[in-house]
């Protein structure tokens, strides 16, 4: 799983993984966060870690911590908790530092954290490129990049002491495949720009840079529908989520696809994107996409599962009406609506699916177990059934081994 990432520290005792899940392993062992008495230690754990600059006085840990229990002693309370952590980790890892009445965390010692070989790798693919190493800057990139899978400890969504933290990791993944795109650029390396891009807007869909990057190498492949449609569809999520009308760039992208396309003419008028988020109201529920868009997104979904040994699933989906009449072609196409409508509002945001064919949908659903998947079936059959309509699926594994 994650070790094909190691650097040459990758024989140090401790590796700590921040970025999109929390894992810690020493050594062979694989030790896990719980909810029980441990729960206080791993939190003071990752605020060491991730303020490893700092000297922390045991007040400020307490108060940035545990705001809603004061502690009357937290000297000793703090003192206790870094004993037990220390314990935790084992006797072979000394990371935890008493300086000037607080505590510091080194990160040098026996030590491999995905954050800092992150930065390590983007910064050095920034130097290559920069000094004209095209090939070694894209793989640096890539070793860097691959590491990021979320933000940094999301299972401390509401801690305000990570927020700036998380922005500047966040921040630092989105310039670093801005940057990659562009070195890739000069080789014209069209295909891999969209896979970069397509995995980014994954993590954040409203980064316009991505979505201009990704336009121009659509067409550098071109594939001018594709792009078409993509300009189409992110305008219209752009207006409805933020308000905001495409901007110089985007209309300037659009007159090209429109050159491409053999349109010519002016700027569409805004109504269209209007009439397009309120068609398919990409923002409110599942990603909505085009079959080439899907596939896309299938493949490096398929390649997650693969490396991380993930569970995931496809879902074939149709429907008929509940009592078997004669369908017309209109009627026929009302249920696909109905169909398109219930996914948006019961698949998760981090599920994608698309219409294939005339009569069906294909859905990803990625980390689902079989069980899971047929509890999503369920709700989706229940609301159907609210329309007095019936479903009809099929579910596959995502990849072969990938557990379900």
């Amino acid at each position: 799983m994650e070790a094909k990432f190691f650097s040459a520290d990758a024989a140090k005792q401790l590796k700590v993984f921040t970025l999109g899940h929390f894992v810690v392993i020493n050594g062979d062992t694989y030790l896990c966060e719980s909810h029980g008495r441990s729960r206080k230690v791993w939190e003071l754990f990752k605020y060491l870690l991730v303020n490893h600059d700092r000297i922390l006085l045991p007040e400020v840990i307490a108060e940035q911590l545990w705001p809603e229990q004061p502690y009357e002693d937290p000297k000793s309370a703090v003192r206790t908790l870094i004993y037990r952590l220390r314990s935790l980790l084992g006797g072979g890892v000394d990371l935890i530092k008493f300086n000037q009445g607080g505590y510091t965390f080194n990160r040098h010692q026996d030590l491999w954290l995905d954050i800092t070989e992150f930065e390590a790798s983007c910064r050095q693919a920034r130097k290559a490129a920069k000094q004209g190493l095209a090939q070694e800057a894209v793989t640096l990139y890539r070793q860097g990049l691959a590491l990021y899978k979320g933000d940094l400890l999301p299972e401390c969504a509401y801690s305000d002491w990570l927020i700036p933290l998380r922005s500047h990791y966040r921040r630092l993944y989105l310039q670093s495949v801005v940057d990659l795109a562009l070195v890739l650029k000069e080789t014209q390396a069209h295909a891999e720009i969209v896979e970069e891009i397509t995995r980014a807007l994954l993590i954040d869909y409203f980064e316009e840079e991505l979505h201009l990057l990704l336009l121009e190498a659509l067409l550098g492949e071109g594939k001018v529908a594709q792009a078409k449609w993509h300009y189409e569809n992110v305008t219209a999520v752009f207006y409805r989520e933020m308000s905001l009308k495409p901007s110089l760039a985007m209309k300037r992208m659009l007159r090209i696809i429109q050159e491409r396309n053999g349109d010519g003419g002016d700027v569409l008028d805004f109504s269209a994107f209007r009439q397009t988020m309120q068609d398919r109201q990409q923002a409110i529920g599942a990603f909505l996409c085009d079959p080439e868009f899907f596939n896309i997104v299938c493949n490096l979904e398929i390649r997650r599962a693969d490396r991380n040994n993930q569970s995931g699933l496809l879902a074939l989906l149709a429907v008929t009406s509940a009592d078997f009449s004669g369908e017309t072609a209109k009627q026929r196409q009302n249920y696909m609506t109905a169909l398109q409508e219930v996914l948006q509002d019961t698949l998760r945001k981090s599920d994608v699916f698309c219409r294939f064919g005339q009569q069906q949908f294909m859905a990803l659903l990625p980390n689902t177990t079989t069980e899971q998947g047929q509890r999503i079936l369920q709700r989706l059959a229940a609301g159907l059934k609210d329309r007095e309509l019936l479903l009809k699926s099929r579910l596959q594994p995502l990849s072969s081994s990938g557990q379900s």
